[in-house]
Parts: C-alpha cells; structure tokens; sequence
C-alpha cells in the first residue's frame, strides 16, 4: 500500500468478503475459462484466483493496478495477463474486445441505475461472447448506500438466465447473468 501509495481499503483480505471467495467457486465450477475481465478489479484477488486463457485488469486506479500487475508477477498460472487504467462510467470499452465473463462487484452502488443500464446494454452488446457471464452485487434495501439496484433496472432480463445468491452482508446478493 505505501510502495505503490494505493487506498487503504484494497487491502481487505479476500476471506474477509466471502462474496469474492465465492464468486471464484462459482466461476471454477461453471467452466469460465476463456477470457475473464473484471471491472474495479483493485488489486485482482477474484481475477488472479480465477483459471482462465486470458485476464483483464480494469481500474480506475493506476497506483492500484501497479500493484495488482507486481502480485501477479509471482502467481505461476499460465495466462495472458492486460491492465488498464479505466473508468467504466465515463470510459467506453473496444467494440473488438470479447469476452467470456465480466465481474463488476462491489462498487456499482455508487453510480445511478440509468447510467448503469445503459453501459451494461453496451457491454452486451459489443463486448460478451454468446453464453458468456456477466457477474455483478447487488445492495438491496440498505439505506446506507447511494443507490440500491434491481436486476431488471439493469439487464433486459429477457436476453439473459439469471441465479442469485444472497445470504451477505449488508444485503448484498451476487448475480450470475448468462447470455442466452
């Protein structure tokens, strides 16, 4: 954290958010493991504990995605490995990218469920291969965050077969949205 002068919350011990353990599980388990690509990645402990060919790094933080890049170094899985400084709000992502699975947690309830809609329309669009994930949390009901989301404010619900895992703290659930 100092090294590489990051915040002080990136370093929350993955054990300590049992989402993210659980998000990898249920990654291993359904076989993604093609291209993986996480959004607010901060320092990469669900992607750098993910098998897959090939990983996206994306964060707002440059200082964060240094440090992800000098953990990563010692991990001995064979993947090709892409960082990037990005901003998923304000940012748009190559129409040439395609991916497999796109995690977004722990952060989208900050931003306006509008907003989120329309980039989560894009990324489908452009960016997801047929039958690919998208993996994002929900806080439902919790007046101490910004904003609360559904699921059908977000994804058109009708292009994709969703499961939900709730049981976290703070109401968080965790989504699992596969393209049909």
């Amino acid at each position: 954290m100092f090294l590489f002068r990051f915040e002080w919350w990136h370093t929350s011990p993955s054990d300590n958010r049992p989402y993210a353990c659980d998000i990898v599980s249920e990654l291993r388990k359904r076989k993604a493991d093609g291209s993986v690509l996480e959004l607010g990645c901060g320092l990469g402990d669900i992607l750098g504990k993910i098998k897959c060919r090939e990983k996206y790094f994306f964060d707002v933080s440059d200082n964060v995605l240094r440090a992800a890049k000098f953990l990563q170094y010692f991990s001995f899985k064979k993947t090709l490995n892409h960082y990037k400084e990005f901003n998923f709000i304000e940012d748009t992502l190559d129409k040439k990218m395609s991916v497999d699975v796109v995690i977004l947690v722990n952060w989208i309830h900050a931003y306006k469920t509008s907003i989120l809609r329309e980039k989560f329309s894009d990324l489908t669009k452009f960016n997801l291969n047929p039958g690919g994930i998208v993996v994002f949390d929900l806080i439902e009901n919790n007046s101490n965050y910004k904003y609360n989301h559904r699921i059908q404010e977000l994804l058109d619900t009708e292009l994709f077969d969703i499961e939900t895992f709730s049981g976290y703290k703070f109401g968080r659930k965790i989504v699992y949205a596969t393209l049909k």
